[in-house]
């Protein structure tokens, strides 16, 4: 990523064996990043540093997915942050209510290679 700072890509996820995988992908491509495990510590992690990207889990402790997502497009300072749906939640009604809230795009994780993550982050970072 030349001379730019690095981009900075919140990953919002409570399964150890995929923030072990998207760290290490991510941080090959040159991504800064920061990891939550839960909702709550999303909005805390948001409200003391930029990001460019967010890669949101729906199934999460304390707060969910779709929460987090609808408490981020509700504050200003948030509302912008693009925020890339990876789920395990596949049904159409999860799919449709996370676009709805404000999520750029939505997949579920068994049916996305790493790579193809790797090719959203670097569409979506902005």
């Amino acid at each position: 990523m030349n001379n730019q700072t690095k981009k900075k890509i919140l990953v919002a996820e409570d399964d150890q064996f995929y923030i072990r995988l998207y760290q290490k992908r991510l941080a090959e491509e040159g991504f800064e990043v920061i990891v939550a495990k839960n909702g709550e510590e999303v909005l805390k992690k948001l409200a003391s540093q930029s990001v460019d990207l967010v890669i949101l889990d729906i199934i999460m402790p304390v707060k969910d997915g779709f929460e987090t997502l609808k408490e981020m497009k509700a504050d200003n300072k948030l509302r912008d942050i693009p925020v890339l749906v990876i789920s395990n939640l596949g049904q159409e009604e999860d799919v449709k209510i996370a676009l709805e809230l404000g999520a750029v795009d939505y997949y579920v994780k068994a049916n996305i290679p790493i790579y193809q993550m790797v090719d959203l982050v670097k569409k979506y970072a902005r």
